[in-house]
């Protein structure tokens, strides 16, 4: 379903009816951390922000409680899934509008990526800001950075 959302929506089960059976799979497993990103992608699906907001924090905490991110990054722990879940949470405000709160968790994003020297979220957050800043006002100096430095990063 997942995979659907992403690729073809049509060919997804309708976002009531998908709901529904990820409730059902939550209530007798509520750490299925990839029940809860499949919820997350359904609240988006038809603009829930409160929905989205929600599933997707239960997500990346549920990622970090079941230790699944430290046993795939080694040193790294759960530090990952918090640079990242700020990422997503800033992308996720920046869709709905909130573009307040997407700077406080991309400045948040920001922190704990130059706190791990993690160039890779940085150059996403660089992207992210680029976009939260367009949505402000217009600048092309961050763009220009951008682009370089996801050339060098080997980056799309």
């Amino acid at each position: 379903q997942a995979s659907l959302l992403k690729n073809d929506e049509t060919k997804a089960l309708a976002p009531a009816s998908l709901q529904k059976e990820l409730n059902n799979l939550l209530k007798f497993n509520p750490d299925f951390a990839e029940a809860h990103y499949l919820s997350y992608l359904n609240s988006i699906r038809v603009q829930d922000v409160f929905s989205s907001t929600h599933s997707l924090l239960h997500y990346f905490d549920r990622l970090i409680l079941t230790g699944a991110e430290s046993k795939s990054n080694g040193d790294e722990g759960y530090g990952r899934s918090l640079r990242y879940a700020a990422l997503n949470l800033a992308a996720l405000h920046c869709r709905f509008g909130h573009y307040q709160q997407a700077e406080l968790a991309l400045q948040e994003a920001i922190r704990i990526a130059q706190e791990s020297n993690d160039h890779v979220c940085l150059q996403h957050c660089l992207s992210w800001l680029y976009i939260l800043e367009q949505k402000i006002f217009d600048s092309c100096v961050l763009l220009e950075h951008s682009v370089n430095k996801s050339l060098h990063f080997g980056l799309p």
